[in-house]
């Protein structure tokens, strides 16, 4: 009977060491698939990390460039009522920083132009200081040479008589180097 008893605990050794074996292998192959799987999550997201990262830094150091203050008599009737606006606009990099300040009077005059036609009720509305902030993108970029893609070629008028057809035909294809219109003061009496 000793000799069935050892036998019986011989064999369960064995199945003891079986299971920690099986076991030890299903916790190894475990944290290796978890290893791989955060790296692999790891990486995409480092990736996408970077992509938002570096959209970013286009944005960190945006370049702007002050317009200084204008006051003007508004179109109301009487002529009465004047607007006194600081505009500052934002620009796509230092080339189109230098170009604005080499024809910063003819953009300035094109922009005073455009705040004297407006009427003192289009102007107060939130939706009309973004109205005006658009044509001041539009204004100022066509002083640079930048046409909307829309606008027709050739024998038109641009703007303080400038011939539209006397750009290069890639103007209308670029994207306008007034990225965004800011006003630093705004006031309407």
């Amino acid at each position: 009977m000793s000799n069935t008893s050892a036998v019986a605990e011989g064999g369960s050794k064995k199945r003891g060491r079986k299971w920690v074996i099986i076991v030890a292998a299903v916790v190894v192959l475990a944290a290796a698939a978890g290893t791989a799987a955060q790296l692999f999550l790891r990486s995409d997201g480092a990736a996408a990390a970077g992509n938002e990262a570096g959209a970013r830094a286009k944005k960190v150091n945006p370049v702007f460039v002050s317009l200084d203050q204008f006051t003007v008599n508004l179109a109301d009737e009487g002529g009465e009522r004047f607007a006194q606006i600081a505009v500052t606009l934002e620009v796509a990099n230092e080339q189109v920083d230098k170009a604005i300040h080499a024809r910063m009077p003819s953009i300035r005059n094109a922009v005073l132009l455009l705040i004297s036609s407006k009427k003192a009720d289009d102007l107060l509305s939130l939706d009309g200081k973004k109205a005006l902030a658009e044509e001041i993108a539009l204004c100022a970029g066509a002083e640079l040479g930048w046409q909307p893609s829309g606008a027709p070629e050739g024998g038109s008028a641009g703007p303080q008589g400038t011939e539209a057809g006397a750009r290069t035909p890639a103007a209308s294809d670029r994207k306008n180097p007034i990225e965004a219109v800011h006003f630093s003061n705004f006031i309407v009496q």
